[in-house]
């Protein structure tokens, strides 16, 4: 944790300043405290001030989390959701900037580019080349580029030399039009699409705002933390199989928003590792149905055809609420089921089971569970356990194929994936099954 003493304007009287207030910087938070008369422990919007080792600051979006009451004045305790460092920001939402900046180690490793050509052992040199940015996508609103930047630290009693590397991703404003919570919103965004299709550590180690070529503007907040931990089971799309693809991936990503909400169904595990096994398997097979009802949704019979018997069957019943309660019951029914979602992903699922398992079986299984934990159906012939979760694993990687191909990535790359991805769930459950009897 980093503390920080300096003053601030007082939230409640512009005119007058508070002294002695210390800012609190961590992983998990950004707190502020600091003396007051006031009475009220109402939440502040914006706090301004100057710290020594920050420089000038503001807090956006403070609330109350302590009070403790004194004799002259009360000690105050405030969260923070945002700490700008290097700008006092009154008004974020006409508050514009030309490019941030992100620092993401993860992305060194997803993207093997590096500047440092190391031939110490050989000929005992070290080099440092330039690298041009990479423009991945370019739109009338922004553009994207991914960057290559090293820092240099000297430590002379040592004579020690230390070069540290990184990658990062530059959202560059086209028209100077987009404001800080546009940023924001965009940061998450792509956050999530790298975690999606690379299995990358997205842990931000800066997020520097620019306006022209001025000092930046360095942001504290709670999403320079990784959406998740990535997962060996996960498929991982390599960085070179798709680079030239990028940008039309990047575009899908924003244009085809009902992808969205099958992401937030899988991302839940990754961010939430207490999760119980019954709702990851759920939230997967809730993804993969919404996935189906979205991209490929259809009717079981002709449509104009099934409304007109529709509204004959309603027609004919009198009794409002019998026919309200029928008409709930017909929304959906021309629509296929489950079981026969499920059977629209089978070759999917026949590629990557283990061979010697029978495809029709194992999603009947899976359409059994999941109407045993939604409805208390029958528990017969359902999943329990490691078999739970790897059921879970199964159908989740189905989704996250299926989204790469709505993404617009090569089919030839999916298909390397799933074999890729097959062989490390059945070497894992193999793994996990011999352990379990052991112990």
């Amino acid at each position: 944790m980093e503390n920080y003493i300096g003053k601030i304007v007082s939230p409640y009287n512009e005119k007058e300043s508070i002294d002695f207030a210390c800012i609190n910087i961590s992983d998990n938070r950004v707190e502020i405290e600091f003396s007051s008369s006031e009475q009220g422990n109402d939440n502040i919007k914006i706090i301004i001030g100057v710290f020594n080792g920050l420089g000038k600051v503001t807090l956006v979006n403070c609330q109350n989390v302590k009070t403790l009451s004194g004799p002259g004045a009360n000690i105050k305790k405030y969260r923070a959701k945002y700490l700008f460092k290097g700008e006092y920001i009154n008004n974020p939402e006409s508050f514009y900037f030309d490019r941030v900046n992100i620092e993401m180690t993860g992305l060194l490793e997803w993207t093997n580019i590096s500047a440092i050509n190391n031939k110490l052992i050989k000929e005992k040199k070290l080099t440092i080349e330039d690298i041009s940015p990479i423009k991945i996508y370019e739109s009338n609103k922004f553009s994207l580029e991914i960057f290559s930047f090293y820092k240099n630290t000297f430590k002379r009693e040592n004579n020690q030399i230390t070069i540290k590397e990184n990658i990062g991703l530059k959202i560059i404003s086209a028209n100077g039009d987009i404001n800080i919570w546009e940023f924001l919103i965009l940061i998450k965004e792509i956050k999530k699409l790298f975690f999606i299709i690379s299995n990358i550590n997205t842990k931000i180690d800066r997020t520097n705002f620019y306006q022209n070529k001025e000092f930046p503007v360095t942001l504290y907040w709670l999403d320079n933390n990784p959406l998740g931990s990535p997962s060996p089971l996960n498929p991982n799309v390599k960085f070179e199989d798709i680079i030239h693809d990028l940008s039309n991936i990047v575009h899908n990503w924003f244009e085809k928003k009902d992808l969205h909400t099958s992401v937030e169904l899988i991302l839940e595990k990754s961010i939430n590792n207490s999760l119980s096994r019954e709702n990851f398997f759920l939230n997967n097979c809730f993804a993969i149905e919404t996935f189906h009802r979205r991209f490929k949704n259809y009717k079981l019979f002709d449509k104009t055809k099934f409304k007109s018997i529709k509204a004959g069957i309603l027609n004919s019943i009198k009794d409002s609420d019998i026919r309200k309660l029928i008409e709930n019951n017909l929304a959906h029914i021309n629509e296929p089921n489950f079981r026969k979602r499920m059977s629209d992903f089978e070759s999917d699922f026949s590629y990557l089971l283990p061979k010697s398992w029978n495809v029709e079986e194992y999603l009947t299984k899976i359409v059994k569970t999941r109407n045993y934990l939604v409805h208390r159906s029958s528990k017969n012939k359902t999943f329990e356990e490691l078999d739970l979760f790897y059921a879970s694993v199964f159908v989740e990687t189905v989704v996250k194929i299926n989204i790469f191909r709505i993404l617009g990535i090569k089919e030839i790359i999916i298909e390397k994936l799933i074999v890729e991805t097959a062989e490390k769930i059945k070497e894992f459950y193999e793994l996990n099954k011999r352990m379990r009897f052991e112990n």
